[in-house]
């Protein structure tokens, strides 16, 4: 696997948010970007995902361009901040929903994946009784059972207490590795940003005018949680249609 991101633009309106920014990453790496708050990192996993559309620019995924092609077929999975997860389902409902019908899930693998995560015994536990760490360990759990071609993430751990946030770093480095599937890793701390990535790149760094950016109007910070939204209505809407 190998992502190239060259000369990417990406623009709300008047309000540029990303700048000519350019960036690689080959086969198996995981590279962890840090910079502060509002400065467009989030912007950048949504537009490699497909969540939305850049103004400018290119996005090759393993040879084959992305930028234009709907966040479904891009093979590519997300860890949002706030985890996503459906409240009318239990913690075994919530994994499946990584299979577009529920007679295709290989529950060798789902239960492989339930152990190797913590979570063997709460498959019926109901998703407002877990943790943080818990609820987090279920979507990454349901994203690894996609066999993504790359895994974005938007700052999982973020709201999670410091000895935590260092304990899964360190056991999604390790799940990641063992099964060579590459990631971006974006934060705003230094230490969780070395546990995780191969390489540590700081966001001033990937475009030349990074610190005259802002991602802070109003618009923008509904548009970080709007897709959300749309991908609960989308599951729904399938987890109807399989009954």
């Amino acid at each position: 696997m190998s992502l190239i991101v060259q000369d990417l633009d990406v623009s709300f309106g008047p309000n540029t948010v990303i700048s000519n920014l350019n960036f690689e990453m080959k086969s198996g790496d995981i590279v962890a970007i840090i910079g502060p708050s509002g400065c467009g990192k989030t912007t950048l996993l949504r537009a490699i995902s497909g969540l939305l559309k850049p103004t400018k620019g290119t996005i090759v995924l393993d040879g084959e361009n992305i930028e234009k092609q709907p966040c479904e077929q891009r093979e590519v999975g997300m860890l949002f901040q706030r985890p996503v997860l459906f409240p009318f389902k239990d913690v075994l409902g919530n994994i499946l929903f990584a299979y577009k019908r529920k007679k295709d899930a290989n529950m060798d693998q789902v239960h492989s994946i339930l152990g190797e995560l913590g979570l063997t015994g709460k498959e019926n536990q109901a998703i407002e009784t877990l943790s943080g760490g818990e609820a987090q360990r279920v979507v990454l759990a349901r994203a690894l059972l996609t066999h993504p071609r790359l895994m974005l993430l938007d700052e999982p751990l973020s709201a999670l207490d410091v000895d935590l946030r260092r304990k899964i770093a360190h056991e999604i480095r390790s799940i990641l590795k063992a099964r060579g599937i590459p990631a971006i890793h974006v934060t705003h701390d230094p230490a969780e940003a070395s546990i995780i990535g191969d390489r540590v790149l700081h966001w001033k760094d990937l475009q030349s005018n990074a610190e005259t950016l802002s991602e802070g109007s109003p618009f923008q910070t509904q548009m970080i949680w709007e897709p959300t939204s749309d991908t609960a209505n989308d599951s729904l809407d399938k987890e109807i249609n399989d009954d």
